[in-house]
């Protein structure tokens, strides 16, 4: 059950993030947010490690390979996809990375779920997907071009990612993953300002005398690195394919706080996702506890 807990807690602060992130969207460019992300990853997740406990007998090369292919599949690679294309479509095709969690975690991990469990996390996921769908629906803007490549790269790099960090933390029973973690994305940020030319010190000197600018993209990335916090810590105690599906949510939950904080409307069919995906939630945490 706490498992549950944390995927739920990751998946309100993840759509906080989505909110503050839509508020400032294209204010910074993918590699100069994705540095302040890893900041506060490295600000937020080494303490929480070292709280929680770390293991000095781990194999501290493995557990920096799993954070480098986390860095860069389930970190890098979204903020690169976010910054191409309709932000509504992608945020779409990347709602559906749960799916390839739980296609992976049952081939890597061995996770098997019970039918009845399954029926509600396919529920949940089918109605995230439904919610992060736009108002309007252009199917010409679904097809398989360029700006609809790199999300769907994207989601599947989360979903494995995701699987694969499940592995190693099931293994290691610590939290020396998140601990490697917080220290691999930035060297991974460094790397990603250098492909595409921007330069470290004045990204830094640029956000700090433009500040007020930036306050919403950078509350965004402190919100994302907080409930990718709670993501990892729902790892620790659920099966990915049980903790994934609930992180999922987070995008009928950006739906409902755009309604409430931004005032926006919302259509039928994304009311059916929010409930579509609430039943599925609702369920999981019914069968599980």
């Amino acid at each position: 059950m706490l498992g549950i807990l944390f995927a739920i807690l990751c998946s309100f602060f993840v759509a906080f993030a989505t909110i503050f992130l839509r508020k400032s969207y294209r204010e910074l460019q993918p590699s100069i947010a994705f540095l302040f992300d890893a900041l506060f990853g490295l600000l937020i997740w080494v303490p929480l490690a070292l709280f929680m406990g770390i293991s000095e007998s781990m194999s501290w090369n493995e557990a920096i390979f799993y954070a480098i292919m986390s860095a860069i599949l389930s970190e890098a690679i979204v903020f690169y996809a976010l910054s191409h294309g309709e932000l509504a479509v992608t945020a779409t095709v990347l709602a559906t990375y749960p799916v390839y969690t739980v296609i992976f975690s049952r081939f890597l991990n061995n996770e098997m779920l019970s039918l009845t469990v399954s029926l509600f996390v396919f529920l949940a996921i089918l109605g995230s997907i439904i919610a992060s769908l736009p108002n309007q629906i252009n199917k010409n803007e679904f097809k398989l071009e360029k700006k609809i490549l790199w999300p769907f790269i994207a989601a599947i790099g989360i979903g494995l990612s995701d699987t694969i960090s499940k592995g190693f933390i099931n293994r290691s029973a610590d939290f020396s993953f998140l601990f490697a973690l917080g220290f691999i994305q930035i060297p991974v940020a460094i790397a990603y300002l250098r492909i595409e030319k921007e330069s470290l010190i004045k990204a830094v000197k640029g956000v700090v005398r433009q500040f007020q600018d930036y306050k919403f993209a950078l509350l965004g990335g402190l919100f994302n690195i907080i409930g990718t916090g709670f993501l990892w810590l729902s790892f620790s105690f659920a099966p990915a394919s049980i903790a994934s599906p609930i992180t999922g949510t987070n995008g009928a939950l950006s739906v409902i706080f755009s309604r409430l904080l931004l005032k926006e409307k919302l259509t039928v069919h994304k009311y059916i996702g929010i409930v579509l995906a609430f039943i599925g939630v609702l369920g999981i945490a019914v069968l599980i506890s």
